[in-house]
């Protein structure tokens, strides 16, 4: 778990019918190159990512990766939005966030997914959601698929651009070379956040309603 310990010398080793007694131990360490994790075949809680964001009205959130305990607080985020707010992200009605899509939101590899939420300092699970925005890679990398979606209780208080930057910054960090996403030609909302960060647009054949939108990340 620890790639900075590079030798581990246990000498003496007593072992007998009662156990073991190690009677002198020696640890080097070095320091690593490797981020936080990346040796491990299942990428652990990314820690570092959490931080705290003062808004405007004197409260603050923390904005932090999600976990699968976050299940019941996304749900009920989520009847919390607008039929309007649903759509615009989903591109069809839903009454209601099934456990097993719940379930896929939360129960995320953080080797190829990052979702990140805005939330109540608190115990995951018991506290508000207010704004979740996510990055699915591709196998090799290369780029990234993203959703983001805030509530419209607080909106304008810049927390869409916030969440924009924050996904960004992680993927560019991860070396993934674009991020991408569909968009609903009516969503102007959206198209605005995506012309802040300088997304291009293209239309979708066959799909008038829809436009492509990608941000160059890495050359």
């Amino acid at each position: 778990d620890f790639p900075e310990i590079t030798e581990l010398d246990i000498n003496p080793l007593l072992a007998d019918e009662y156990g073991v007694v190690a009677l002198d131990v020696r640890i080097r360490v070095e320091k690593s190159s490797e981020p936080p994790g990346d040796h491990l075949a299942i990428r652990p809680y990314p820690k570092e990512l959490e931080e705290t964001i003062p808004i405007g009205d004197g409260r603050s959130f923390l904005l932090r990766p999600i976990l699968p305990e976050d299940e019941p607080s996304l749900q009920r985020g989520f009847a919390k939005l607008t039929p309007e707010e649903i759509r615009l992200r989903f591109f069809v009605p839903l009454k209601t966030l099934s456990h097993v899509t719940a379930a896929r939101f939360t129960q995320i590899d953080y080797d190829r997914e990052m979702a990140l939420v805005l939330t109540e300092k608190g115990i995951p699970g018991k506290t508000e959601i207010y704004g979740v925005v996510r990055i699915i890679a591709d196998p090799d990398n290369e780029s990234a698929e993203y959703a983001i979606v805030v509530r419209h209780d607080v909106t304008a208080m810049g927390l869409g651009v916030l969440l924009m930057r924050r996904i960004i910054d992680y993927a560019r960090g991860r070396g993934i070379r674009e991020i991408h996403g569909d968009v609903l030609r009516e969503n102007r909302t959206m198209l605005k956040l995506c012309n802040v960060f300088g997304f291009s647009k293209t239309a979708v054949p066959d799909e008038p309603e829809i436009v492509k939108v990608v941000l160059r990340l890495l050359q």
